[in-house]
Formats: C-alpha cells, structure tokens, sequence
C-alpha cells in the first residue's frame, strides 16, 4: 500500500503496540553505532523488510548519495541508496519498526511529514533515535552517552542510565524535528547519542555500539552486549600501541583522560605537571569544539 511517498507493506496481523528505533545517515551515524545496533535488532528478532520509498531521488542528490554496483550471481544489479523500513515481532509487546532514515537533500519537510504519517499508520507509541558522534574523548574511559527521555507514562527500564541533556546549541539535521512532531502527536520520544574518539573513526565502532546496546537491553529483552563489547576491546587494544608511537598523540589522549576524570570526580594520578600541547593539537582541540553536534530530538 502507498502511505504518502512509501511503498509499505504492513505487516499482518498488525504489531503490538510498536516503537520505532530509528538511526540516521551519515549525519549521527559515525562509526556506523546506530546500523550496527539496528542489524543487531534485526537479526535478533527475525525483522524483514516491509517498505521504502518509491521515489528516493526526490529527496536524494545520487551524486551525493551515490548508488552502487554489485554483482548478484554473476549479473551486475545497481542498488540505489533509500530509507528502509523494517517490522520485528518480539515474543512479547511491544514490536518493533526499525527505520534506516537518510538525510534528505531536498523536500526535507515533506520527508518529515511523510515519516510521521507512516509512524501513525503503523500505530508507532515510541520513537527511539540512536546515533553516534565523534568528540574529544579517550578510547580508554566509559564513552558517553547523552539523550532525552520525554511523554513516558511509566519510566523506561534503561539499565540505571538517566537521560542528559547537551548544551549543545547549532546546526543539526532537518529530521530532528521529526522526534518533536512525534512528540506533538502522542508519542513518547526518547534519543541516545554516545560519543567517540574522534582521533580514532572506525569504520564500525563496535564500543559504541555496545553502550546502545547496554541501555536498551531491558527495554527490549537484548541479553548483554557482551558480543558487541568484546570486539569494542579487541578494536581499541589493536589501535592503541599504534597511536602512541606518535608522542603528540599520546599526549593528547593523556590530556583527554585527565579531563575525563577531573569531569567524572576520579582521583589524579601522579604528574609532572600541566600536559603541554604543540600549537597544532591546541587547534585541533578548539576546531573540535567547534564542530557541528547533530542530535536525534531535534536539540537537546
């Protein structure tokens, strides 16, 4: 069936009390946390896909977005970048929507509002958002995780994690407002966004990916993240003797550290003093803090 630009197939017999997990690309998507947590979810709970949008270059520029080549059987098919929709049956309500958004390029209202009316069509009662961005934190403490939690009746089961909000204020995606008009329209919202090593930027970031899972776990009944964490540690140990054979670098992940555990209340070590930058780190730190931050709610 058509619901405004998708092609949906609804599921039958209709989800039980569904929320939607969304993640965003490429905008909070680093690391690719929120795909690898999506997959996780799919995988877990047997998703399959149940629609996209018919058209995708109208709100996509595919010199931007660009489609692939790939070869199937020994022909060559071309697959043209899209949101996908999927739907989970979990043993017991509530069921999932899993949604892969991608940033539009143009018709960015329209795509809000198609996005919305599909959530309400399919009966959607929650809109969790997960995503990633990179900032100046050590790979060798607990990542962050910021997030709002709002329009519960009863408070989520999120491991003894609590929701905070960022000071964030600048540029951020159109489909934040996507949470705000769920919100407008009866939903409970609730956004994630962990925060990695921005000196590090794997191509999956499996530490990441864990801290999302941590949290919704007794929400959605995932069992540990031990999986997820344990390739986090094998990634990080593999990558650190390489950085710190660069002395600059090594001193700019100990000046991290000391800040993370002068933030965190943790006892200094024993120093020889204020850690000394070169001028090309110091603008590294500055520019960093200068960088956009997108957020899932729309501002947080």
């Amino acid at each position: 069936m058509e619901i405004g630009p998708f092609d949906i197939e609804m599921p039958d017999p209709p989800l039980r009390d569904p929320h939607a997990v969304v993640m965003l690309r490429p905008w909070i998507n680093v690391g690719n946390v929120g795909s690898v947590v999506l997959g996780r979810l799919k995988n877990m709970f047997d998703g399959q896909e149940i629609g996209r949008l018919r058209r995708p270059g109208y709100f996509y520029d595919f010199t931007r977005y660009r489609p692939e080549m790939k070869m199937v059987d020994g022909e060559r098919h071309i697959t043209v970048p899209n949101t996908v929709v999927l739907s989970a049956r979990r043993e017991e309500a509530p069921d999932l929507v899993l949604i892969h958004l991608m940033e539009p390029h143009s018709n960015s209202e329209e795509y809000n509002e198609a996005v919305l009316e599909l959530l309400k069509r399919m009966g959607v009662t929650s809109y969790v958002s997960i995503g990633s961005m990179y900032d100046s934190v050590p790979h060798t403490r607990p990542l962050a995780v910021s997030g709002t939690l709002k329009g519960w009746d009863v408070e989520p089961n999120l491991g003894g994690f609590t929701p905070s909000r960022s000071n964030y204020e600048g540029p951020t995606s159109m489909t934040g407002q996507i949470a705000q008009m769920a919100q407008d329209n009866g939903m409970a919202t609730l956004s994630l966004m962990v925060r990695l090593p921005l000196y590090l930027q794997l191509d999956n970031d499996f530490s990441g990916s864990a801290r999302v899972v941590e949290i919704l776990s007794p929400l959605y009944g995932l069992g540990d993240a031990s999986a997820e964490r344990e390739l986090g540690k094998q990634q990080y140990s593999q990558v650190a003797p390489a950085l710190m054979k660069d002395p600059q670098l090594a001193t700019l992940v100990k000046r991290l550290e000391v800040e993370w555990d002068e933030k965190n209340g943790v006892p200094p070590e024993d120093s020889d003093g204020e850690i000394q930058l070169s001028p090309e780190i110091e603008r590294f730190l500055e520019e960093l803090g200068q960088r956009p931050e997108g957020d899932g709610s729309g501002g947080e």
